[in-house]
């Protein structure tokens, strides 16, 4: 009786995660998620924007746990960047908490779908802030992930490349403002940050870091039409402070990374009327308060 009672407690649990969940549960589960996730933005203090995202994770990766989540939006979640790729074989969930002196925590998770009606996989980034030497020529992954707010995945361009260019929004500190370029990669359940394929000055690096001042605007986006990262192009606010990335501020320039031959190349003052064909989505992020201003 007792081997009976096991295998029917197996069979249960297995086939759970074969059933889709129904459009009024997801509605559920999106409602509380919704709930925590405003209390996570504006909750009065601390210990209560903390407990609210313990909730939030708890919820989140309970539902995310079944199949039918994998194409459901969670469109009221405006807080949260919730990205996805062309080729739609992940999703990335990925959000900011303050805590009281200023200081911001990231949480981001990584979904795969199920494969064979099994529960899809969840991949968590582990927050490890402690990346300041050389971060541009590091190699990370989701155990020692340095913490961002991603805000763009651009697809790979040939089918053989499988692995994609991040844009990220990083709030440093109360100075100084960092946006990164960076290049993600799944391989099985493992996720990798960095690839030696930026290219600047006949110098190669994994990544690319755009620090400035944190009282001034600085766009890093990509244009689809020129195949092109294009940003402001930075310089010191007064003159012998060169390296002083937090005094640094746009001059009304513009550079970018030309994706060629899968790389990334650096080119220098470009026709700055591009530009205004690349700030429309990120300045929908930046109403969803996804940003500090």
């Amino acid at each position: 009786m007792n081997k009976i009672l096991i295998i029917l407690l197996l069979f249960f649990s297995q086939n759970v995660f074969s059933q889709e969940l129904s459009q009024k549960v997801l509605q559920e589960y999106e409602d509380t998620l919704s709930t925590l996730a405003h209390t996570m933005k504006y909750g009065d203090n601390e210990n209560i924007r903390l407990a609210a995202n313990k909730g939030f994770i708890s919820e989140l990766l309970e539902v995310l746990k079944y199949k039918s989540s994998y194409s459901y939006p969670f469109d009221s979640l405006k807080s949260i960047s919730i990205l996805q790729p062309d080729d739609n074989s992940f999703r990335l969930f990925n959000w900011i908490i303050r805590t009281d002196d200023g200081e911001i925590k990231y949480q981001a998770y990584i979904v795969l779908p199920s494969i064979k009606k099994k529960k899809n996989v969840i991949i968590k980034l582990q927050d490890n802030s402690d990346y300041q030497l050389d971060f541009e020529y590091q190699i990370f992954n989701q155990d020692n992930w340095y913490g961002a707010l991603y805000y763009k995945i651009i697809s790979p361009k040939k089918k053989n490349n499988k692995y994609y260019t991040i844009l990220a929004w990083d709030g440093n500190s109360k100075n100084s403002i960092k946006k990164i370029i960076d290049i993600m990669e799944i391989k099985g359940q493992e996720v990798y940050f960095g690839k030696s394929i930026f290219v600047k000055n006949k110098q190669k690096s994994n990544r690319v870091e755009v620090e400035y001042n944190s009282k001034t605007s600085v766009s890093v986006n990509y244009d689809e039409s020129t195949k092109r990262i294009i940003f402001d192009h930075l310089v010191p606010l007064k003159e012998n402070i060169d390296g002083f990335k937090s005094l640094y501020v746009p001059d009304g320039s513009y550079d970018c990374y030309q994706y060629k031959n899968g790389k990334w190349i650096f080119k220098e003052n470009i026709d700055a009327r591009i530009k205004n064909t690349t700030s429309k989505k990120n300045n929908t992020k930046e109403e969803k308060g996804l940003f500090r201003k």
